[in-house]
């Protein structure tokens, strides 16, 4: 089975209680704060079940799609926010954004997705990003801080697969790529009683 298949059937039997365990406040923490006061036209890579990212979004009204490999994932967010279930697509997102137009939005978010996208496509996903967003949008993306490429057990003893190349290599591949970098986040929270950081980054796609 090919690893993107393998994170999208492995994904369905955890969608729940994923969804159940999220942490409302990683919808506060100052970097995504900073971030969505940029943005008015926002695509979300890996959505999840659209909790919280998604929902603080669109309660600022703000134009929204969020995708997500899973449909169970999908379903789930259509179920807990009806009043926004068109705007919850399920799609693999490297065969999305192959798909939009030029600079058709300026903010684009991924949480915790990316590290799923086998590497052989993050130099591609990375250039499609800056394709689409608009000339002076904004990107914000977890940082790895370490180098990984293969299966394991995660939430709940599920098989996963993980994907990642180190936080010097990304933050290097996006320089090469025109983004400019703004500003680092360091947030620190709890994933299955063990204590966890995750670097984000802000990243703009230069005017002109």
């Amino acid at each position: 089975m090919k690893d993107i298949d393998f994170v999208r059937e492995n994904y369905g039997p955890v969608a729940r209680g994923y969804m159940d365990q999220k942490d409302p406040a990683q919808a506060s923490i100052p970097i995504f704060k900073n971030w969505l006061s940029k943005v008015s036209s926002v695509l979300e890579l890996g959505c999840a079940s659209g909790f919280p990212i998604a929902e603080a979004i669109l309660t600022q009204g703000l134009v929204y799609t969020g995708i997500d490999l899973n449909p169970q994932q999908i379903r789930l967010a259509k179920e807990r926010y009806p009043q926004w279930q068109d705007h919850f697509r399920e799609f693999e997102m490297v065969e999305y954004l192959r798909a939009q137009a030029d600079r058709s939005v300026d903010g684009i978010v991924s949480m915790f997705s990316i590290r799923h996208l086998p590497r052989i496509y993050h130099v591609e996903l990375f250039s499609e990003i800056f394709r689409v967003l608009t000339p002076g949008g904004y990107l914000l993306v977890d940082h790895p801080t370490y180098s990984e490429d293969g299966r394991g057990t995660w939430f709940e003893g599920n098989p996963m697969y993980w994907s990642s190349f180190s936080k010097d290599w990304q933050q290097l591949t996006l320089k090469e790529l025109g983004y400019l970098f703004i500003e680092e986040y360091t947030d620190v929270k709890e994933f299955q009683g063990k204590e966890e950081e995750t670097l984000f980054c802000i990243y703009r796609k230069p005017l002109g």
